[in-house]
């Protein structure tokens, strides 16, 4: 039931409000009758009105005056002025006043009655969207806390130093720093653990470093499922240091929930001296974060450590690409192997930032794309591979990770090396075999005049060669030349001498040592042979 307060130096007048207006229809009582604003005022506590009837010239405190201290109080207390005084003034400051509504006297009442009616439906609709915000207070406040993180301390406290006064934050610590906290993995951890039994632990841990934090600080969350955001307040003086002090408090934690499967990475920004400032402490806190990258998770890190390991922007050393491609060239696994954990080390010692790292690999991959391109390996697979890197690179959590995907990429790279030159050396010797077959009748054709062909040395064709067929070009060349032969002597009557020339022989005596060496009989003894229909030896 609504209450309603009657303020009149006039008893009639109030007497008049109370018998003439059916109050149990809508559902509202009288609580109080007063002749002054004084003790209206004295009684509000203790009658709690809904609704206050007030005359505005009065002994004491007036209307007016009355009005002012309420509202300035009770914002949701509503007031209807009734006065005999036809006056504009009075008029404009109950408009200034938000008073609900201004009847005169002589009172009509059913026209109060259905201002009444109005202003107790009108302080309905507030209530209950006041409840609704009450409701919403975690959410409006969560908002609040990221708008505030996110926003510049330039402006900061201009912003949103209205909607902190309204949820009534407590903003009185002396310095205060964030605290990042990072769930490793958390969608695999929510489907190992389930999404409720995930909530659950997170919402345990937090209430836990609130609990552990309240007796010498001020402790506000964001809780982001896969990420804690804890602003942290220091409301007495701490003998240690505040960030040694939080240090420590998180190191406990992590004893304390280790028996948890969640791993978590925190970051601990730098002190400032205001919560407007505290932007500056959560990029801080984020940075240090994300040297997880290279200290490995379930770390605890905080920004002034950093700075002091730190100090310098990274460098990437000269000569590390060539000696990289290098090793590529000559598909040295094992020094590529020693290469990438002497990357970790240095990465870990130096305390390389995420993007530093992954701007230095980009820059070894691009090296690596550009020497497979200008070499002749343009395959789909590998293209795929290298667009495929750069993504991967941004989900990868550690540079250990890193250094081993780096390595499985020069494992890879050498293989298709291999497999590559292979094929090369395949294409080559298959160009030899053709061009040996169209010249063997050359008197001059040797390895060097092949060499010249292909565009490639003697030596190096040689090797390749051999490596290809597993014989010699100068092997091959005689095979041919012996085989052209035996052909001639079986389908032709031409001399030993005329076929010794046309397979390239000029001596014919030269021709008939290397035909016997092979075949184990004279060319004349082959054709003899041959036309008896007696199988010769082969080659």
């Amino acid at each position: 039931m609504k209450r309603v307060m009657i303020v009149d130096d006039n008893q009639i007048c109030s007497e008049g409000i109370c018998k003439n207006i059916h109050w149990k229809s809508i559902d509202a009582e009288i609580c109080g009758i007063y002749t002054n604003g004084k003790d209206a005022l004295s009684q509000l506590e203790k009658m709690k009105p809904d609704i206050i009837i007030s005359d505005i010239q009065m002994p004491q405190m007036n209307g007016i005056e009355l009005a002012k201290a309420v509202l300035n109080k009770y914002p949701f207390i509503k007031v209807i002025f009734i006065s005999s005084y036809d006056d504009f003034n009075y008029a404009k400051e109950a408009i200034r006043l938000d008073v609900c509504d201004y009847v005169e006297k002589p009172i009509d009442y059913q026209y109060l009655f259905e201002i009444i009616q109005q202003t107790l439906h009108k302080s309905d609709l507030e209530k209950d969207t006041l409840e609704r915000l009450e409701q919403s207070r975690p959410a409006l406040m969560e908002k609040f806390f990221l708008d505030l993180i996110n926003a510049g301390s330039d402006y900061a406290e201009y912003t949103l130093g209205e909607q902190a006064a309204y949820l009534d934050l407590d903003f009185s610590a002396h310095e205060y720093v964030c605290v990042y906290i990072d769930i490793h993995k958390y969608l695999d951890q929510m489907k190992i653990l389930g999404v409720e039994r995930y909530h659950m632990q997170i919402f345990h841990y937090i209430k836990t470093v609130e609990n552990v934090l309240t007796k010498q600080c001020i402790c506000y969350t964001i809780n982001q499922g896969s990420r804690l955001i804890f602003l942290i307040g220091s409301i007495s003086k701490i003998e240690d240091g505040f960030i040694p002090y939080l240090i420590k408090k998180f190191k406990n934690l992590k004893e304390e929930f280790q028996f948890q499967s969640l791993t978590k990475t925190i970051g601990i920004g730098n002190i400032v001296p205001s919560i407007w400032e505290i932007s500056l402490s959560y990029q801080n806190a984020k940075h240090a974060n994300g040297y997880k990258f290279i200290l490995g998770e379930d770390s605890i890190l905080s920004i002034q450590d950093i700075r002091q390991n730190n100090p310098f922007p990274i460098v990437f050393p000269l000569g590390d690409e060539e000696k990289f491609i290098n090793f590529i060239a000559q598909k040295d696994i094992s020094s590529l192997k020693d290469f990438t954990n002497l990357l970790e080390k240095r990465w870990t010692s130096d305390y390389y930032n995420k993007n530093g790292i992954i701007a230095y690999v980009y820059s070894l991959l691009s090296r690596l794309l550009r020497f497979l391109y200008d070499i002749g390996i343009e395959d789909q697979e590998i293209r795929y591979k290298m667009t495929n890197i750069f993504k991967k690179l941004e989900e990868l959590q550690t540079s250990k990770e890193i250094c081993s995907y780096l390595f499985e990429i020069c494992v890879f790279s050498c293989k298709m090396l291999e497999s590559s030159v292979q094929s090369k050396h395949t294409q080559v010797a298959e160009q030899v075999i053709q061009y040996i077959e169209t010249h063997y009748h050359d008197f001059e054709l040797n390895l060097n005049k092949i060499g010249q062909f292909v565009n490639m040395s003697p030596s190096y064709l040689g090797t390749l060669f051999k490596r290809a067929k597993e014989k010699s070009i100068s092997k091959y060349i005689t095979d041919v030349r012996i085989n052209k032969a035996k052909e001639l002597l079986k389908n032709t009557n031409y001399p030993i001498m005329e076929i010794s020339e046309k397979v390239g022989y000029a001596n014919q005596y030269y021709f008939s040592a290397s035909f016997k060496k092979i075949t184990g009989i004279t060319p004349s003894e082959f054709r003899t042979a041959a036309e008896k229909k007696v199988s010769p030896p082969s080659i």
